[in-house]
């Protein structure tokens, strides 16, 4: 049996004590330390992402997707070409990216009661869908840069899995929307052989179709008189439930070019 520790054993054992404690407390901070840079490095590469996202929207808006390359991305946005494919490897990531931009403004604005032009719209229902009709056939796209990546994305869908299932999602919710303002009037028109969401799906189909053409060609119609026929194309499977044919929405007739209310307009 040992006997009690001498005066000098006691401080070598609070010596070891306090360097293990010491140590420690280094690896604690730099284990600190090493988080923030962590948290540091991830800020940084998110503003990084989201310059090289706003450059290219920059030159498509500019100069036309297809003039966009990595070359102008690197001008626009003040970067070497190693910054920039240490973000992005390749054109077709930064055209995702971008996509996503445009999908998640639309989604911000439709959350926050507007349309992406920055018109005011109403909440839902029947007079939403007659507003955004509206919008879409009087008023040319005010983000054209959308449709060109839209057509780009649908023209490699048969061998891009990943651009197939963005558009699917996309096309997805506009279905889902469209048949929560339509379903309220067809329940009301007494149609029982179609749901809410075939016929959205017909009428995104027919919107679709009219965009590819106005892209095209953008005399190819009169929109004033396509308008019409839209509506009385839904007026006679729908009944009597739309307002005249000749007539904007009473949301629409009450906001003039410019979005702001007429006088007088309530």
């Amino acid at each position: 049996m040992s006997g009690p520790l001498s005066l000098l054993e006691i401080q070598s054992t609070l010596e070891i004590i306090g360097l293990i404690g010491l140590k420690y407390g280094r690896l604690n901070s730099l284990g600190k330390y090493g988080a923030f840079m962590a948290r540091q490095r991830r800020d940084i590469g998110k503003k990084r992402r989201e310059q090289i996202v706003e450059a290219a929207v920059a030159v498509i808006a500019a100069e036309g997707l297809q003039n966009l390359s990595l070359s102008a991305i690197e001008k626009r946005a003040s970067m070497s070409r190693g910054q920039l494919t240490y973000y992005y490897k390749t054109k077709d990531e930064i055209l995702l990216a971008v996509f996503d931009r445009m999908i998640d403004l639309m989604h911000r604005q439709h959350q926050a009661g507007e349309m992406w032009d920055g018109q005011p719209m109403p909440s839902k229902g029947w007079e939403r869908f007659q507003t955004f009709l509206e919008l879409f056939l009087l008023h040319p796209p005010v983000v054209p840069e959308f449709h060109a990546l839209q057509y780009t994305f649908l023209s490699q869908i048969g061998h891009r899995d990943d651009l197939r299932r963005r558009l699917a999602d996309l096309y997805d919710t506009w279905r889902t929307r469209l048949a929560d303002d339509l379903y309220d009037v067809l329940v009301a028109s007494g149609k029982s052989h179609g749901s809410a969401r075939t016929l959205a799906t017909l009428i995104q189909g027919m919107l679709h179709g009219l965009a590819m053409q106005r892209e095209a060609d953008p005399s190819a119609f009169d929109p004033r008189e396509m308008l019409a026929m839209c509506r009385d194309l839904l007026s006679g499977y729908l009944g009597n439930h739309q307002p005249e044919a000749g007539k904007l929405s009473p949301h629409r007739a009450a906001v003039n070019m410019r979005g702001k209310p007429k006088a007088g307009a309530s």
